[in-house]
């Protein structure tokens, strides 16, 4: 999932969540910290018609469940292929995998907050608070097949990394969330918005796991790996995959070379709800 300069709205009509922490395209990067009787409540919805149908179909429908099912078991076999075909020496290697629509399922959040006045400090605030998310399908497998094969885990969001609250932070919020799914990581990387002046940029994070340099300006970090090589990408955002920028590959026309990795180690998921595509114009 990867951010852009776009306004998050309440979900009256439509929920399209750009914070800072959950969304694909935030606009604020300085945190009030609140305590959590100041947010506004998030309550089950009781009629899910009213949702809008972006919502209805990523949080209800059996076609989303099947799609995530069937891009990771593609992304198990490529994996598995290049495995066999190469034959790397252990922690050597590794993939790159975004969290929010790509490995955790928040649409929990685009259900139940419809009526949150401060989203952006909202999504903060109720991701520090673990459990709330769940492993979307095929993706416990993947991340255990990769670490049984010798591989590395890592996971890149734009994800407040500098946010905390009287509840907790969000880098130890999503390392629960993660463990308490079953998903196997070996680091998590997440976003500087206090000193980052570009902190939805997710390449000096990518180029942190390949070079093995953390800049503490750019980025907060649960721990470093030694330098390695990266074969695989999953996001739900153009802007998951290394130099790749929504404005740019809209323009192109689908077998663009630019498009080539897609199926071939850049493995993508639908995302109804928000994204960079929200910015096309």
């Amino acid at each position: 999932m990867k951010k852009t300069n776009l306004s998050l709205i309440a979900l009256t009509t439509a929920l399209i969540f750009t914070n800072s922490s959950y969304a694909a395209d935030p606009t604020a990067t300085n945190k009030t910290q609140l305590a959590p009787e100041t947010f506004a409540a998030c309550l089950p919805v009781t009629n899910t018609q009213t949702l809008p149908d972006s919502i209805r179909w990523y949080n209800q429908s059996a076609e989303k469940k099947a799609i995530y099912k069937e891009v990771y078991l593609m992304a198990d076999n490529y994996i598995q292929y290049w495995f066999n075909k190469n034959h790397p020496k252990e922690h050597t290697w590794g993939i790159i995998l975004d969290i929010d629509e790509t490995t955790l399922d928040n649409s929990w959040f685009s259900v139940q907050c419809q009526n949150a006045v401060t989203p952006e400090n909202n999504f903060e605030h109720y991701v520090s608070i673990p459990a709330k998310s769940t492993a979307l399908p095929g993706v416990v497998h993947l991340t255990n097949l990769v670490h049984d094969l010798g591989g590395y885990v890592s996971f890149i969001s734009n994800r407040n990394g500098s946010y905390s609250d009287s509840t907790g932070n969000t880098l130890d919020s999503t390392e629960k969330d993660l463990k308490n799914q079953g998903v196997y990581f070996d680091q998590i990387i997440l976003s500087n918005y206090k000193l980052d002046k570009n902190p939805t940029n997710k390449n000096p994070r990518f180029q942190a796991v390949i070079t093995d340099h953390y800049d503490k300006n750019l980025m907060v970090w649960s721990n470093t790996l030694p330098a390695h090589s990266v074969i695989a990408y999953f996001g739900d955002n153009i802007q998951d995959f290394p130099k790749l920028e929504q404005a740019q590959m809209h323009s192109l026309n689908w077998d663009d070379s630019k498009y080539n990795s897609f199926g071939r180690g850049y493995f993508i998921f639908p995302n109804p709800m928000y994204g960079s595509w929200q910015g096309i114009k």
